[in-house]
């Protein structure tokens, strides 16, 4: 299948520059009549299901653009987006966008967190080529790093009526002592649609973050998996389908083709080698299989297969709820 992207943009007074692509299948028979303008339609048939996909911290959008391309070859929609804006003292900076007041003990889950997603999500819907492509009732939500938190946070249907179904890579609801929830504390999460949690069995950010949530987790001496206390203390539902995987070889970058190593802080992972990349390489392959059986299975209604995936050798620990 073809895959074709238009880039969009939402001007956003005062709050920062908001810059979307959005990557489609596309119909082939249409090549020949974008030799003039480059815009090729969407491929033939029924609406198709949406995947908002959010970045980490200063990690350029272009660096998920495989697993976007995979997912619209897949017949997904996709929306890679990101803002410009401010990071606290590091100055500004790629994010998701996050509003921390909503994070607060008092506001936490009466409004959503990511000012930003309803409008990525209604600029899908009023594109004058996709609008009509797009199911606005099938929507998945996704991210990496602080971007898979902001999914995690997010992923109810009470705010975003098309929501499905929610995914995250190196995103955790650990709050940092800022915020005010008390020390290395998990916040909870709407756990309103299936999740999909996984993370990396050597991610050196997050255990260099531990002092971000001081220092140690509680439960245990030394210990600091906040990936896995989220899935553990946060997610609430008990239907079978909210699932927690490891990848063994998985680094916090996993999702990232190719680590773009002059920014963010890809420098606290493991370095690579020739011994194991092929590891890193499997890693990440496994991620986007899992990643579409996920979106495959909850917005397309097709098989359930995550089972299978999980008994794979790259999989280091699993957990299903």
């Amino acid at each position: 299948m073809a895959v074709r992207q238009l880039v969009r943009s939402v001007h956003r007074a005062g709050a920062g520059s908001l810059r979307a692509t959005l990557l489609y299948p596309a119909d082939p028979d249409g090549l020949d009549g974008a030799r003039l303008t480059g815009v090729v339609p969407p491929a033939p048939g029924d609406p198709r299901p949406v995947v908002v996909f959010m970045p980490g911290i200063n990690v350029a959008p272009d660096s998920y653009r495989w697993l976007a391309e995979g997912l619209a070859a897949a017949g997904f929609v996709v929306a890679l987006y990101s803002l410009i804006g401010d990071l606290g003292p590091v100055g500004p900076g790629i994010t998701p966008g996050i509003d921390l007041d909503a994070l607060v003990p008092g506001a936490l889950g009466q409004r959503p967190s990511a000012p930003a997603l309803g409008e990525v999500i209604d600029l899908v819907a009023a594109d004058p080529l996709l609008g009509d492509f797009a199911d606005p009732n099938r929507i998945g939500l996704g991210g990496h790093s602080a971007g898979g938190t902001v999914a995690l946070h997010n992923a109810s249907p009470d705010w975003f009526p098309g929501v499905r179904a929610a995914f995250a890579y190196a995103g955790h609801t650990m709050a940092t002592a800022a915020l005010g929830h008390g020390e290395a504390a998990v916040m909870s999460i709407p756990s309103a649609t299936p999740l999909l949690i996984m993370a990396g069995a050597r991610d050196g950010v997050i255990e260099a973050s531990r002092d971000r949530y001081r220092s140690k987790d509680p439960r245990s001496e030394g210990a600091h998996d906040p990936v896995r206390r989220t899935f553990e203390e946060a997610v609430t539902s008990s239907a079978g389908d909210c699932w927690w995987v490891e990848l063994a070889s998985g680094t916090h970058f996993t999702p990232c083709h190719p680590v773009d190593h002059t920014s963010g802080r890809s420098f606290l992972d493991p370095p690579a080698n020739p011994a194991n990349q092929p590891g890193r390489d499997r890693a990440r392959e496994l991620l986007a299989e899992l990643v579409t059986a996920f979106l495959v299975e909850h917005l397309m209604d097709g098989p359930s297969t995550l089972g299978e995936l999980v008994t794979s050798q790259d999989v280091s620990d699993w957990d299903r709820r």
